[in-house]
């Protein structure tokens, strides 16, 4: 009889030992890359326009990317095109909604608020699924949700729950929640990519469609809003977001995305938090109170459960 064993039980087999060490460890310093990313936008606000740094971040990757990709493109060009719609909307996802909105955001309020806002995703990453796959996630996963949105409110009431009933958010929290959903989206849509592209071309597709998406927005606001100079402040900035975070942090992202899957990939999420406030204290200056560190244990507590708890066989979570 010929053995024929499902995805989920060759990701297992897959993920042990080592393989899984390195996949998480890889996670975590997409993570942090991507922290440095709210960090500079924080540093930067005001000299740099947003869409005009994430656009041309975007080019940058494109071109950094381009040389590992051409050999591929004659051959998995016409999957690709074939496959349009679904690259175009992952794209539109993370580059226009995931991403670009960060910068818009970090105008308006600071990085430790904005990584608070965006500790929600593996909850929103946990309802997408389910929209749209009907995928279950288990009661483990679901309280580990739960315990870390407590602890998010706890930062924002900063120790007082009360203080929640008043609590009015700016328009950076409002562009960090769009952003959350963008990358909840691209998480979970990963999934719907032709496995047999390689990753680095739909990479590269990814950020060539994104500046086809981002160019009306960026001739708007140059034209109307702030045009972007260059100097030294644009250059540096241009070139982090589009090599360490828009190449390196995202290429991790994917990779660790597909091996554990979005829900469980999603929920280091968290980690982000601690990473940007510790950054935040020493390039920003920002101060570290004794809710922070409660708050922070409730968190890693609802990491743990969303990390640990796996479905059982048979089992379904409504």
């Amino acid at each position: 009889m010929v053995n024929i064993e499902s995805p989920n039980s060759l990701r297992k087999k897959e993920l042990t030992g080592g393989v899984l060490v390195w996949t998480i460890a890889l996670l975590l310093v997409s993570q942090a890359l991507f922290g440095s990313n709210q960090i500079m936008g924080r540093l930067i606000e005001g000299a740099v326009p947003p869409i005009g740094l994430s656009f041309w971040r975007w080019i940058i990757a494109t071109l950094v990317v381009l040389p590992f990709t051409i050999k591929y493109i004659r051959k998995f060009g016409p999957i690709i095109i074939q496959e349009w719609r679904i690259y175009l909307g992952i794209s539109f996802c993370l580059i226009v909604l995931g991403n670009t909105t960060i910068y818009i955001a970090l105008n308006y309020t600071t990085a430790i608020n904005a990584a608070i806002v965006s500790s929600v995703q593996p909850a929103v990453t946990f309802a997408l699924s389910w929209i749209l796959y009907r995928e279950f996630v288990t009661k483990g996963q679901i309280a580990g949700a739960g315990i870390a949105v407590v602890g998010i409110l706890y930062i924002i009431s900063r120790g007082d729950f009360a203080a929640l009933i008043t609590l009015r958010p700016n328009p950076g929290d409002i562009w960090m929640v769009v952003s959350v959903i963008g990358f909840s989206l691209y998480a979970v849509l990963l999934k719907k990519l032709p496995s047999s592209v390689p990753a680095i071309l739909t990479l590269n597709v990814i950020q060539f469609l994104g500046i086809i998406l981002l160019l009306p927005f960026y001739v708007w606001e140059f034209l109307y809003s702030q045009p972007m100079d260059l100097n030294n402040v644009t250059v540096i900035s241009v070139l982090w977001a589009g090599i360490m975070v828009a190449v390196a942090a995202v290429g991790l992202w994917n990779y660790a995305n597909l091996k554990l899957g979005a829900n469980k990939a999603s929920g280091t999420i968290h980690l982000r938090l601690i990473m940007i406030t510790i950054m935040a204290i020493i390039f920003l200056g920002e101060r570290l109170e004794l809710f922070h560190f409660i708050a922070f244990g409730i968190i890693m507590l609802g990491v743990f459960a969303i990390t640990r708890a796996t479905p059982e066989r048979g089992s379904r979570t409504k």
